[in-house]
């Protein structure tokens, strides 16, 4: 073979294998970039579905503080006790005063109502008249919640059909409504006289949370029953209207069962069988049956759509939590750049065909055009592997925007109640294997509400602010295991790890007198000098191992009632053994 043809050969065979290898590569970074991009859209949804879950606990734990609250005040028991007296005349009086007790703390919640539930489960007090004397709501849809109230329980009872709207709206009596509640015993001599349940608004948190956490355009996060029925209203409505899968005058709450009716409706798909009878969506199914999980590979959602999805169902909430987003959207960029890369591609075989033709003429010239080639191809790896770690690094800064949210309380800056009672947990575990001591210390701004109502709500927060910066100014948290937190409203906690029952004493006055030196103003308060002052109870332990954190926390917490009930302004340590009630005030 000559020379010539010889080597026309070689570089023929040559530019073929290169060509292959190109493309085999490009095709191996494109499947690198699409599995990169499904991984992050799982962490994105489960980041924005663990936040709405833990938004969801954290508002009904706030819930049930309130019913618990609301059964302990007196005036509450007595006119109980006189809802379940005999005497017709002492009942219409109690219930009066107590709906003009209870109307103002509704409204403040938006809450839609409430029950004083009998021992024989009947309602012994309602807002509505036509609910007296009637079996209550709870006991016939379920029993078991309200059993574990009278069992003295505070607990969230999960939705509930009912026969009140959710708004005062004509229109809205034509659809289903669903009713949520928080119930806590009403205890009178220590024992269960009756159970007071709250009646929650789902809009004031279900739709306003579920609106909030969506991913881009096309984004949902919703809630559904353990029958698949959504139980918060869709993103998409007006597509489900158009679609003949709800009334022009319905809307997507309980019309709507989480099912995959085969094909995307909103392409002009029509199902075979009608929507009872279509099987649940993947999700749906799964979670159902109690189970968590991730799909990045795409199913059908109750569109037809194809979407990628994270779900859980939460025991304890009753109810199960999605967020989903289109395949379409999620996998935009990754569809771009598969484009960008595939038409670089394409001019790379254009291109290096063309450098083989002139190649055939000249070795000088193919050695020229060939390392072109290559630089080209250089460059642009590195442009797409530029563009891929500032994708990734600016959902790593989200995220850890996020973990920080659900961790810091946004007005004072310090850990919450959450990450206080995360950190309470660990380091018990901690100071128990090494035998070291812990000690909790429980804050309370005197006559706070006082100091609200004078000043108002704003001029409040700035002094929690102020007090907030006290403590740290106080150098307190000294230890890696101590800690600083707002537990809620005007209380503050901190935990100090393996400290001395003096120092605590110590640090407690400490704490005092940094609140004091502010020298707030504060013409409500009590105390002489008419500035704003706090109230601190205190409790250590040397052997974890023979109680619980929560046996020591409400040590703390009867402290800081001695110390209010004292005339407040002073620490007070625990003295008394292990103690389950809670105070506030």
């Amino acid at each position: 073979m000559p020379k010539i043809a010889q080597f026309s050969f070689l570089t023929s065979l040559i530019t073929v294998m290169f060509l292959a290898g190109v493309a085999g590569v490009t095709s191996y970074a494109i499947s690198n970039i699409e599995q990169a991009t499904r991984q992050q859209i799982r962490t994105s949804l489960n980041t924005v579905l663990q936040t709405t879950v833990t938004t969801y606990q954290v508002w009904i734990q706030y819930r049930k503080r309130d019913a618990a609250e609301l059964a302990l005040i007196p005036d509450v028991i007595d006119a109980t006790e006189g809802l379940l007296s005999a005497d017709e005349n002492r009942k219409s009086l109690a219930l009066t005063r107590l709906r003009e007790y209870i109307s103002p703390k509704l409204r403040k919640e938006n809450d839609m109502g409430f029950f004083i539930i009998s021992p024989d489960r009947l309602n012994a007090g309602s807002m509505r008249d036509n609910n007296l004397g009637s079996l209550n709501l709870i006991h016939m849809q379920r029993p078991g919640y309200l059993n574990r109230a009278f069992n003295g329980e505070t607990l969230f009872i999960p939705t509930l059909f009912s026969d009140v709207p959710l708004t005062d709206k004509a229109e809205d009596e034509k659809h289903p409504s669903l009713s949520i509640f928080v119930a806590s015993p009403i205890r009178s001599n220590d024992e269960v006289i009756a159970v007071l349940a709250l009646r929650i608004n789902l809009n004031s948190l279900f739709t306003q949370v579920s609106g909030l956490a969506r991913l881009g355009s096309t984004g949902e996060t919703y809630a559904f029953d353990e029958r698949g029925m959504m139980i918060t209203e869709s993103r998409f409505e007006h597509q489900l209207r158009q679609n003949n899968l709800i009334n022009p005058d319905s809307k997507s709450i309980l019309n709507i069962r989480i099912t995959d009716p085969g094909g995307n409706l909103l392409e002009g798909y029509m199902p075979a069988i009608p929507p009872r009878q279509q099987p649940l969506t993947v999700m749906a199914a799964s979670a159902t049956r109690g189970l968590s999980g991730t799909d990045i590979e795409g199913y059908r959602d109750y569109r037809g759509v194809p979407v990628f999805g994270a779900w859980l169902w939460d025991h304890d909430l009753g109810f199960g939590i999605t967020t989903e987003i289109d395949v379409e959207e999620g996998l935009a960029s990754f569809y771009k750049t598969r484009q960008t890369v595939l038409g670089v591609l394409a001019l790379i075989m254009i291109m290096t065909l063309l450098l083989l033709a002139y190649i055939l003429r000249s070795q000088q010239a193919k050695k020229r055009y060939l390392q072109e080639a290559k630089d080209t191809l250089e460059q642009l790896v590195q442009q797409r592997t530029a563009e891929l770690n500032a994708t990734r690094k600016q959902l790593e800064t989200a995220n850890h925007e996020l973990e920080v949210q659900a961790t810091t309380d946004s007005l004072t800056q310090l850990a919450n109640r959450r990450s206080f009672d995360s950190h309470l947990q660990s380091e018990w575990l901690k100071c128990s294997r090494e035998n070291k001591a812990l000690a909790i210390l429980l804050i309370d701004i005197d006559h706070f509400k006082e100091y609200n109502d004078h000043y108002g709500h704003l001029q409040g927060d700035e002094c929690l602010r102020h007090v907030a910066q006290a403590l740290q100014n106080a150098y307190v948290i000294r230890r890696p295991g101590d800690l600083i937190a707002r537990y809620g409203g005007e209380e503050f906690a901190i935990i100090l790890s393996d400290p001395t029952p003096e120092y605590v004493s110590q640090t407690a006055e400490q704490l005092r007198a940094h609140v004091s030196q502010l020298n707030i103003t504060h013409p409500a308060s009590a105390v002489a000098e008419k500035i704003l002052t706090i109230s601190i109870g205190h409790a250590t332990c040397h052997h974890l191992q023979q109680i619980s954190p929560e046996n020591l926390f409400d040590q703390a917490d009867k402290a800081l009632y001695q110390a209010k009930s004292r005339g407040r302004n002073q620490c007070c340590a625990a003295n008394t053994p292990d103690t389950r009630t809670r105070h506030t005030g």
